[in-house]
């Protein structure tokens, strides 16, 4: 196909002039011709040279045609292979699995008799990252992804194809994240989505949606929450077991009356034992069930007491008594059980027992059977004589050795003017008694923070240095003080009597508990000389709160930390803990024994080894499960022969959950993606040759693969019309010959 256009040789004025003059010299020849040869020779050789002379017009005019030349790109098609794990489930058609139909369909479809002989096929498999592949390798590509990226993967072939035709994605329709579809908007040539796998004869029974805190308190309902998921099995009743390591602690039935069945649960449990323990929910398998393995769900829990209980043992009614009082009142998350001794049983009072309104000290209750319920005994003043059988002394060692925190705060009736000398009681203090110990009265001993005081937390009341060194300088003179033959643990405030250090404050661990001696019953003081200058007191308080939790061995005063749990959390994979290990002082501690243990969901354990890291006191263990579900990591450290303690994580380790938990087809998300791409959906089982020729037409529509080359063929180069010029000239001259004119 071809068209007549001008080029415009020389200026159309010009050509008007030319022509002018032309059509003169005609008139001209042809009325000296009319003279000689008459009308009609005269007519027949003008009309002669006006062809001519018109021919050369048109000439200067520029005249050419067009040439169009069509011709077709070959542009190269993109395959997607979904090759993520979620493509070994069954397709829902006899034993094959969903990649086994994918590859039947590209090796059957139109994909690979029709559009081969038009586009460059470019075969990519894709999971967790994008891969290609040569079309004669389609039968080794495995469903072994741990992730389907498939929004990823287009980003990949669109920056790796940029000249593609469009694409084509094979897959279930499973994506990881699950709303990775929420930030997708399209993508630069359509999309042709080919969903494999059934939904309708997908059968699967899930607990998903798990939630539950990592610490419960004892006594105290705990909610459970999680969410039963069933497909394909309407009108089917299963039992919900709920276990507490292998004892069965409930079972619920789950009434499944329809399809896509999805029940939101909440199970209330009231923890009654202390410690850490293992839970699962369990649904039993059902018969076909795709997945059996997301039928349980496995979680720890960390079983506390809600409060801290606090036991307190005052010799009698003081200053000392009421302003400790106070500040463990104040705090909102201890218990206080007080006693206060008003009199002995040697005191002679002059009315009957039954007729006084105080009550027994109940001895043998507190020390045989409830001291192990309290997490810290405070003996305030506090002599044993005239109350206590010594074997009591055992079990107060004994209770501070298995976690305990025991507080003996001075005056008249505390350390060795309380008799404690030579007890089982004094094995546990953080100061040593000889039975000679004075209570002075009437001093002016200054307290001060030791260096070990300056870095300790308990004496930690302002985090910045300065100011913490400040605040103690409030603390006033103390007037009496216990003389105690010399510590035994870690001092953190001495009092400087005349120059001579004692110790005031002194804290030690014994075994997995702990004990303090504040060696004066004048720390109240601290309190009212606050108050006297109208000033909050909160620095009493604060030290009071700091002791009691640093007894009750609260996470904040452990000297084993675990600081984090970095790393992904797949089984297969590797994970990383940092620990911090702190001395008594809480100082870095160089060099401790440190053991660290994880401990898998069905109580297999493994030690790990742990290495120092750049950081003073920090270490690093790396550990990679092997299996699904709860797992706890314990580390324990020792010194000199002595443990520094121990911290405990609870960490969960899963799969992906969306690959391999769910494992439903998602047609609907595929469908999304075409749509979105102006692309074309199509399930596997229904794809014939008709939607491969409207997804070329699609591809068309995007971007047309039909070029048409355009060139200008100048019409002087055209022999006819030069042929044409030669004969009208020829012509003219023959007659002119013929009727002797020439």
């Amino acid at each position: 196909m071809s068209d007549i256009v001008l080029g415009g040789g020389v200026p159309w004025w010009l050509t008007a002039v030319l022509a002018l003059a032309g059509a003169g010299f005609l008139v001209h020849q042809f009325r000296f011709l009319h003279r000689s040869l008459g009308l009609g020779k005269a007519s027949l050789l003008t009309l002669l040279r006006g062809l001519v002379y018109a021919l050369l017009l048109l000439f200067l005019l520029g005249p050419a045609r067009t040439v169009e030349d069509p011709t077709s790109l070959r542009r190269p098609l993109v395959v997607l292979l979904d090759s993520s794990e979620s493509m070994k489930l069954p397709s829902g058609e006899g034993d094959a699995t969903r990649l086994d139909a994918a590859k039947e369909t590209l090796a059957a479809s139109g994909l690979t008799r029709g559009l081969a002989g038009s586009y460059d096929l470019k075969f990519y498999a894709y999971d967790r990252e994008t891969a290609p592949f040569e079309p004669d390798a389609l039968a080794e590509v495995s469903a072994a992804g741990g992730a389907s990226r498939l929004f990823y993967a287009l980003g990949q072939v669109s920056e790796n194809e940029p000249d593609a035709a469009g694409v084509v994605v094979v897959s279930d329709g499973i994506v990881n994240p699950p709303d990775a579809l929420d930030g997708f908007t399209g993508h630069p040539r359509p999309v042709m989505t080919i969903g494999v796998g059934e939904t309708d004869g997908f059968r699967d029974l899930r607990i998903t949606g798990l939630r539950t805190p990592e610490m419960a308190f004892r006594g105290r309902a705990t909610a459970i929450e999680f969410t039963i998921q069933a497909f394909g099995m309407a009108g089917v009743q299963v039992p919900l077991y709920f276990n507490l390591g292998r004892n069965l602690i409930s079972t619920h039935p789950i009434t499944i009356d329809r399809d896509a069945y999805e029940n939101r649960v909440t199970l209330n449990y009231t923890p009654r034992e202390l410690g850490t323990h293992g839970f699962t929910l369990t649904l039993p398998e059902q018969a076909d069930e795709s997945i059996a393995r997301n039928n349980r769900k496995a979680f720890r829990m960390e079983v506390r007491r809600d409060k801290l209980r606090v036991l307190t043992l005052s010799g009698s009614p003081s200053w000392n008594y009421r302003f400790l009082r106070f500040a463990l009142k104040q705090d909102p998350y201890l218990e206080l059980v007080s006693f206060v001794f008003l009199r002995t049983p040697s005191d002679v009072v002059d009315v009957r027992e039954n007729e006084m309104s105080l009550i027994p000290f109940p001895i043998d209750e507190i020390f045989i059977e409830e001291l192990k319920n309290f997490d810290v005994l405070i003996l305030d003043d506090f002599s044993h004589r005239t109350y206590f059988n010594p074997l009591y002394f055992e079990n107060i060692r004994d209770f501070v050795r298995d976690g305990g925190g025991i507080a003996m705060l001075g005056g008249a009736r505390a350390f060795d003017r309380g008799g404690y000398h030579q007890t089982a009681l004094s094995t546990v203090l953080p100061v040593k008694l000889d039975g000679r110990g004075a209570f002075r009265t009437g001093v002016a001993a200054r307290p001060g923070l030791t260096p070990a005081g300056r870095a300790h937390p308990l004496t930690r009341v302002f985090a910045d240095p300065e100011a913490n060194e400040e605040a103690w300088s409030t603390l006033p003179p103390l007037t009496t003080l216990n003389e105690v033959a010399q510590a035994d643990g870690e001092v953190l405030l001495s009092a400087d009597l005349r120059g001579r250090q004692m110790p005031l404050l002194t804290v030690r661990r014994y075994h997995d508990g702990r004990s303090l001696a504040f060696a004066s019953d004048d720390l109240w003081r601290w309190n009212f000389d606050a108050v006297g200058r109208n000033q909050n007191p909160q620095l009493h308080l604060k030290l009071i709160r700091n002791s009691v939790r640093w007894l009750a061995r609260e996470p904040a005063f452990n000297q084993v930390q675990i600081l984090a749990v970095g790393g992904s959390r797949q089984p297969g994979e590797k994970h990383e803990f940092r620990i911090r290990v702190l001395r008594d002082d809480h100082t870095p501690a160089k060099d401790p024994v440190l053991q660290v243990v994880t401990t898998g969901p069905e109580g297999e354990q493994s030690p790990l080894e742990a290495s120092p890291t750049d950081q003073p006191g920090e270490y690093r263990a790396e550990f990679t499960p092997r299996v699904e579900g709860s797992h706890r990591i314990v580390a324990r450290a020792a010194a000199a022969g002595q443990p520094l303690g121990d911290a405990a994580h609870n960490f969960l380790v899963a799969l992906p959950s969306e690959e391999n938990d769910d494992g439903r087809p998602r047609p609907e998300l595929l469908q999304t993606v075409a749509a979105r791409t102006q692309g074309l959906f199509v399930p596997a089982a229904s794809l014939t040759d008709a939607h491969w020729s409207e997804f070329e037409r699609l591809m068309e529509q995007a971007a047309p693969s039909r070029i048409v080359a355009r060139s200008r063929v100048a019409l002087w180069n055209e022999p006819l019309l030069f042929a044409l010029a030669v004969l009208l000239l020829g012509a003219e001259w023959w007659l002119r010959r013929t009727w002797g004119l020439v």
